[in-house]
């Protein structure tokens, strides 16, 4: 490449315009040479560039999302593994029409997001907010669209982070329902008809392992909405027990009606929260007696289940040592049941979210005094006072809930779990 060029190969050199100087043919290509060296050295860092800002990007935790949370040693820190929609909620359905015909509504029509994972997570933040202490990490998939930015907006200035792997929501849409609520009076009722979206697709590979084993308690909410994360779930639960964090779950609905894989988690939760028919369906039982004693009896040490305008049930097991019990060297395990009756609602509007506002109320009590009883009545009075607002995500103020609150509600017992639970009729009349 150096070597000289003969004369008669040369080619006929110019003037540079700058200085008037002829610039030979070897020059120009040691220029050219240097310039697409330069562009590439450009092009180099400019690749890895945008590489670091894609790792960023993919981060477990959205940066757009994130917030720093300011909590002191000793405040309550939560995180909810749970389920997100956009529910479109249609309320004063007196009865459903026939295919082909239409029936009127006089509540308007909205749009609202919804599902298990937030609607609790909203209510345990603003109880915090309240009291101010406490934060709420929630754990979901939702995408980037509309839906998703009502979403994001919905959480902004709360005190709930919303943690997501933003690579995975660039894939999905954001999960749709659409909750229908009415009836006659007094005998109010809901149904669903949901597209999962995202939520079809949230799975293990979404979680922040380490973000999750920083806080104090991990609520699984909405388990049969999120199917692919039922495999990590029974990896992740035990390995949360052993840094001592406590853990719950709320089942929601099985839209397939096989009600599988859940049992599987019994031994490593703390407790599990659900209504009277998703108990009944996850036993197979029909009284409800029978369906506490069956899920003790598969390993559940605290069953919690709300009965609509009865309040809520709470049956833990427990093991309590006897000399009997010494000579044979085992405990005999004992259950103690609370019924916390729910205060008189003059009103009902939507009963959609009832139960969502129940977790959030019972966690916000539980993750402080660690107090089942206390715990049950604050569930019961928030669980109360969202059924006299509109759509499930709708916010309450404390004087919402103190009307609700009631000291002289609760109901107790103990006995030997084989015995007690057959008195337990509540579900049964």
């Amino acid at each position: 490449f150096f070597r000289p060029i003969p004369p008669s190969a040369r080619l006929s050199s110019k003037r540079d315009l700058a200085g008037g100087k002829r610039i030979s043919w070897r020059a120009k290509m040691v220029k050219v040479v240097v310039a697409l060296g330069s562009i590439l050295v450009g092009a180099t860092f400019t690749l890895r560039f945008y590489r670091q800002q894609h790792k960023k990007r993919s981060s477990r935790i959205s940066k757009e999302e994130k917030k720093t949370a300011d909590v002191t040693k000793g405040e309550p820190r939560i995180g909810i593994i749970g389920d997100i929609f956009m529910d479109v909620v249609v309320g004063g359905i007196k009865k459903f029409p026939d295919w082909g015909m239409d029936e009127l509504t006089q509540s308007p029509i909205k749009l609202m997001p919804g599902g298990g994972g937030l609607n609790s997570a909203l209510i345990l933040g603003g109880l915090q907010q309240a009291c101010g202490s406490g934060s709420v990490e929630l754990h979901s998939l939702i995408g980037y669209d509309k839906f998703g930015d009502v979403v994001r907006n919905r959480v902004h200035g709360t005190r709930v982070s919303l943690i997501y792997t933003e690579e995975a929501a660039r894939r999905v849409s954001t999960g749709i329902c659409v909750c229908f609520s009415g009836g006659e009076e007094g005998k109010m009722d809901r149904a669903f008809i949901t597209y999962r979206g995202a939520m079809a697709a949230f799975n293990g590979d979404d979680l922040d392992i380490d973000q999750l084993q920083r806080v104090s308690h991990v609520h699984i909410a909405g388990y049969y909405n999120f199917p692919k994360m039922w495999s990590a779930l029974c990896s992740i639960v035990p390995a949360l027990k052993k840094k001592n964090i406590t853990v719950s779950c709320n089942p929601q609905w099985d839209a397939s009606e096989e009600w599988r894989g859940l049992a599987d988690l019994y031994n490593d939760l703390d407790y599990l929260i659900m209504n009277e028919d998703e108990a009944f369906q996850l036993t197979r039982q029909a009284k409800l007696g029978d369906a506490l004693e069956k899920f003790h009896s598969q390993g559940l040490k605290m069953a919690i289940v709300t009965i609509g305008a009865k309040g809520a049930v709470a049956s833990i097991r427990e093991y309590h040592s006897s000399e009997e019990d010494s000579k044979k060297k085992k405990n005999s395990p004992v259950v103690r049941w609370y019924w916390h009756k729910a205060k008189n609602v003059s009103k009902v509007l939507d009963t959609t979210g009832a139960g969502d506002a129940f977790t959030g109320g019972y966690l916000f009590e539980w993750s402080r005094s660690g107090d089942v009883r206390k715990a049950l009545q604050m569930g019961c009075a928030v669980g109360s006072a969202m059924v006299t607002k509109l759509g499930a995500s709708a916010t309450l103020t404390l004087d919402d809930i103190r009307g609700y609150m009631c000291s002289d509600c609760l109901s107790e017992e103990s006995a030997p779990s084989n015995s007690v639970l057959q008195h337990i009729a509540i579900g049964d009349e």
